[in-house]
């Protein structure tokens, strides 16, 4: 009884370490989800124990929690065109899962070591992130705006105001609106500073990254 006290405490604990650094940063999947997959995870190991005392199949419930979480996961991968969000939480959760299943079976160091990796690298990755934004490195704007090509060349030079040089422009016509995808190298400050201009442009309806 005692030990499985612990257990629940533990994945508690470090589900929740990790919940907690993705609700700091607003992302999806926070502290309770993370406390309850780890829980969760936790929990289906030792029954997957039990079951192996009792003379069944150990491995059985243990390995649907690999493709149970595999569904949470894929739930929270979106798609917006040619943009994908959501693949880092859907790893967290999975990961977040393998933690609690660590904790299940005891390995408790193991379990924290993960928990303490995963810590540092989200730390490491966000650090990284904003130094990315002082170098210039390839980008694609993604707008709607007006039919005409006059609008085109007029975007075309906003942003190489900011010497910016485009590497790549696609313009399809869609519902009576030019669809443009401009591929250039940018700053993350230039790029925040062309995205706006070209949002004031009357010329241009919609703009996403």
């Amino acid at each position: 009884m005692e030990d499985i006290l612990i257990k629940i405490v533990i994945s508690l604990v470090l589900g929740g370490a990790l919940g907690m650094e993705r609700q700091y940063h607003d992302k999806p999947a926070g502290y309770a989800t993370n406390c309850l997959i780890c829980l969760g995870a936790m929990l289906f190991t030792v029954l997957s124990e039990y079951m192996g005392n009792a003379g069944g199949d150990p491995g059985r419930i243990a390995a649907q929690v690999v493709t149970g979480v595999g569904f949470i996961g894929a739930g929270s991968i979106l798609r917006d065109g040619n943009k994908i969000s959501g693949l880092t939480t859907a790893a967290n959760v999975w990961v977040v899962a393998a933690i609690g299943m660590a904790v299940g079976y005891n390995q408790l160091f193991l379990a924290t070591c993960t928990t303490i990796a995963i810590l540092l690298l989200q730390l490491f990755m966000r650090q990284t992130i904003h130094i990315m934004e002082l170098l210039k490195h390839y980008d694609s704007i993604f707008l709607v705006c007006e039919p005409k090509w006059e609008a085109v060349d007029k975007i075309s030079k906003q942003i190489e105001k900011q010497n910016v040089t485009i590497l790549k422009q696609e313009i399809t016509k869609q519902d009576n609106k030019f669809h443009v995808n401009i591929v250039a190298t940018f700053t993350g400050r230039e790029f925040q500073k062309i995205t706006k201009e070209l949002l004031e442009m009357p010329e241009v309806y919609s703009l996403y990254k």
